[in-house]
């Protein structure tokens, strides 16, 4: 930890620390500063003088893919606020347009019996535009659901407990008397959608900060509405948008000129101190069909990994490549392992998985994962990620040569990166794979190439091991991983290392 100006400075990558010291809350809370670099700082909460606000989870929206985008929030928030009551923290619900169906509710009577208090002084605060249009049908452009109001009520499986509120959403009188009338000073938001009701409500964060409140959100514990399979400023069609997309351009330009976040797992682990493992958690994400990393995978980490590491292993269903069953898991990630190969996910699934990639948190990618989300085209409420080999690996995949199916190829360190970690006891490194070839030239700037590998002495190299950066993360790809390469020392000492230097720790002694 480093302080500067009174202000902590979160320096590890494991994730957004979380404690409860002398009655306050230390969190660190996430901000995007000018030049779009990501600022991790320390702050205290008083719980007393703290209220979660959870906007407009309704039961139904007009977009039916959107309806599954909410639902699919409901289970990890009902953790999350379970874990604020805890820590002793106001939950306040504010739906709007449906809290008549709350009317006889005694947490709705316990809300409007709090005094009217006079309006706090205003103070200006006025963020820019959005970066990118919203309230598109999110089921796909040639899918769109037909707009009307459908909502009646809060989502049924979100628990409202006995000490719980129920405000008007678009009655922020209701908020600022109950933050008055208890010396509130912290709001922390989640709920839908990131880019309109949770910002533009009354009881919204835009008009709470005019009021002269703190305001914090999950990040996790939103979503944005946008569009999918199409730009939705332009409304012109790209397959590569998709509703995660939307919602992490949104948080960014939260983060960047509205309010700091927090992730849901700092809650969590406040409230329940005692029961976290402390190693880090790396969750392995399986769907391809040729190299038997479906075993492979767990086998390497249970003889490389076990001691310092949780492994999750989410696996495909067996009947169903394009159904990952189990990525929840990320919500608690601190490294993705990504194996797949051209699958289009559900939108609920990408979500999950598009979070956790699209904000810059580690990722280390093997052999067929350059193209892990390129299927070409989705199913209904299933959604691609073209470009993600440009996009996330700073790489551009252009097949192989198919006799290179025959050969494998030889694989040789780069000896102008001998010095980096993930190259620890690899320096001299020269092994032959049964992996095939990949051409992935031109890579990114800022991609660093660590081994190179090739097929044919007339034929070009090819980078085989690579780092880059993603939206400030650290990212490794490897186009090895052959179920063969497994069973070589060097490509697993390679991996090992890969995994220590995504997570900035240090390379293992051997």
């Amino acid at each position: 930890m480093a302080r500067k100006a009174g202000i902590v400075l979160c320096l590890c990558s494991l994730g957004f620390g979380a404690e409860v010291i002398g009655g306050t809350i230390k969190l660190t809370v996430q901000r995007h500063d000018a030049d779009g670099r990501a600022v991790q700082e320390g702050l205290r909460i008083d719980p007393a003088r703290t209220v979660v606000v959870v906007v407009d989870m309704w039961d139904r929206h007009w977009c039916k893919t959107y309806t599954a985008r909410v639902g699919n929030l409901v289970p990890r928030m009902n953790r999350t606020l379970d874990a604020a009551r805890r820590l002793g923290i106001q939950v306040v619900h504010a739906p709007s347009d449906v809290v008549g169906f709350y009317r006889d509710a005694p947490q709705r009577k316990a809300m409007l019996a709090i005094p009217a208090q006079p309006p706090p002084k205003a103070v200006p605060f006025e963020p820019p535009a959005q970066p990118c249009g919203k309230d598109c049908c999110e089921c796909g452009p040639d899918r769109p659901c037909r707009p009307g109001g459908v909502w009646t009520r809060q989502h049924p499986d979100l628990k409202i407990a006995e000490g719980d509120l129920i405000a008007d959403c678009n009655n922020g009188r209701e908020l600022t008397s109950l933050c008055a009338a208890r010396g509130v000073t912290t709001l922390i938001y989640m709920g839908v959608a990131s880019n309109m009701c949770v910002l533009y409500r009354s009881c919204g964060i835009i008009n709470m900060k005019r009021q002269g409140l703190q305001a914090l959100f999950v990040c996790d514990l939103v979503e944005a509405i946008t569009a999918n399979g199409c730009d939705p400023a332009t409304k012109q069609k790209d397959l590569s948008f998709t509703p995660a997309k939307g919602s992490a351009l949104i948080q960014r330009y939260l983060e960047e000129h509205v309010a700091p976040s927090i992730e849901s797992r700092q809650l969590i682990a406040a409230a329940s101190p005692g029961a976290q493992d402390k190693r880090p958690l790396v969750v392995f994400v399986i769907s391809e069909p040729e190299y038997d990393t479906k075993s492979t995978l767990p086998a390497f980490a249970e003889k490389h990994l076990a001691k310092g590491f949780r492994c999750t292993f989410v696996q495909a269903n067996p009947k169903d490549g394009n159904d990952l069953p189990g990525l929840d898991a990320l919500y608690d990630a601190d490294l993705l392992v990504l194996s797949v190969r051209r699958r289009a996910l559900p939108v609920v699934q990408m979500d999950h998985l598009e979070r956790f990639i699209r904000s810059g948190k580690p990722l280390v990618a093997l052999r067929t994962s350059c193209v892990p989300f390129a299927a070409g085209s989705a199913p209904a409420g299933h959604v691609v990620w073209e470009g993600f080999d440009r996009e996330v690996l700073g790489c551009t995949y252009q097949g192989y040569d198919a006799e290179s199916r025959r050969t494998g190829c030889d694989v040789w360190a780069v000896p102008d990166a001998a010095d980096h970690p993930v190259l620890r006891g690899l320096a001299s490194a020269r092994f032959h794979s049964r992996s095939w070839l990949y051409k992935m030239l031109p890579l990114a700037e800022g991609a660093k190439p660590l081994m190179m590998g090739r097929w044919a002495e007339d034929k070009p190299a090819q980078p085989v091991a690579w780092t880059a950066s993603h939206a400030g993360g650290r990212v490794f790809y490897t186009s090895l991983g052959h179920s063969d390469d497994f069973a070589e020392p060097t490509f697993t000492r390679l991996l090992t290392n890969a995994l220590h230097w995504a997570l900035a720790l240090p390379s293992p002694e051997r």
